[in-house]
């Protein structure tokens, strides 16, 4: 499916939006319980998998990354990787705050789990409480730990937040270092609460990358078509370590993500603030031409949806 010389090869499904953590950047203050609200999925494992593989016979599809909420909440996560493994996408991903990981990680690499994505915001135990709002660090941890053994490639994602965790940057690339584990530093994105006032909490690509400058040598690397991340090389280490800017450095451009939520509904960006419903729907060619309508040529223009309804 191509408009405008843009396409759809990367399909991220938001299984559910409940989460087991109340991250500030996330859930405003007075309201971190709300988010656990909803414990039951909106879909079931063969609604989700009867539109994906519509979605996979119209678009080709190259990768499925599982978001949530955290979607190691949603009772058939296991059963749904390996159906859509079933359906011949080989590149399947989770992205998920690993509290649940180490009970879950074999089983999911074993029905086709091909790589993970860890939300990771802090090492230090109170500034992973004031963040989460959740004493949970050691149990995600184990969870890291766990995929690292099965053999699943992993990454950890850390939004960055002024006044709170700049100071867990360097412990955060040392770990990285240490387990192998490639650290992507994000700039606070305009989303949900946030979206009208996120500049009181932003930490930018230059900053961060300031405070790295006082520990390492690095240097810049070649950006990869349709990235989320720019990568920097370290000097001294055989590391490099990512940062997704989508206020200073936006990757809109080559783009080529769908979204597909609980619901049933698509999104052609996260900034889109309507999603396309194609639950019941035969033809979804012109309804997939208006996602991709949906796209932003140049800035990320953010949303007041919250990201546990649309996913990470």
């Amino acid at each position: 499916m191509s408009t405008d010389n843009r396409s759809f090869k990367k399909l991220r499904i938001s299984l559910t939006d409940t989460c087991n953590m109340a991250c500030t950047y996330c859930v405003p203050d007075g309201d971190a319980g709300g988010i656990r609200a909803q414990l039951k999925p909106r879909l079931e494992v063969s609604e989700m998998i009867d539109l994906l593989a519509k979605l996979h016979k119209e678009l080709g599809l190259k990768k499925v990354r599982i978001t949530g909420g955290e979607p190691l909440l949603f009772p058939g996560i296991v059963k749904l990787v390996a159906e859509i493994k079933h359906l011949g996408i080989d590149d399947i991903a989770i992205t998920t705050n690993a509290f649940y990981l180490s009970n879950l990680a074999p089983r999911l690499k074993e029905a086709g789990l091909k790589s993970i994505n860890v939300s990771l915001d802090a090492l230090d135990t109170e500034v992973f409480k004031a963040i989460t709002r959740k004493d949970m660090l050691q149990q995600c941890l184990l969870g890291i730990d766990e995929a690292i053994k099965q053999g699943i490639k992993l990454k950890i994602n850390s939004v960055i937040i002024k006044g709170v965790n700049e100071n867990q940057i360097l412990p955060l690339i040392a770990f990285g270092i240490q387990k192998q584990v490639k650290v992507r530093f994000l700039e606070l994105m305009k989303m949900g609460y946030l979206h009208n006032n996120y500049l009181q909490h932003f930490v930018s690509q230059n900053e961060i990358i300031e405070i790295i400058k006082g520990a390492y040598v690095i240097e810049k690397q070649l950006r990869v078509p349709s990235a989320t991340a720019n990568y920097w090389k370290l000097e001294e280490e055989d590391y490099a370590f990512g940062i997704i800017a989508n206020e200073s450095e936006p990757f809109c451009k080559d783009c080529d993500r769908l979204r597909l939520d609980s619901y049933g509904k698509i999104y052609g960006c996260i900034s889109a603030t309507k999603g396309i419903d194609i639950k019941g729907k035969h033809d979804l060619k012109p309804l997939l031409t208006e996602a991709i309508q949906q796209k932003q040529r140049f800035k990320f223009i953010g949303n007041q949806m919250s990201m546990q309804f649309i996913g990470g």
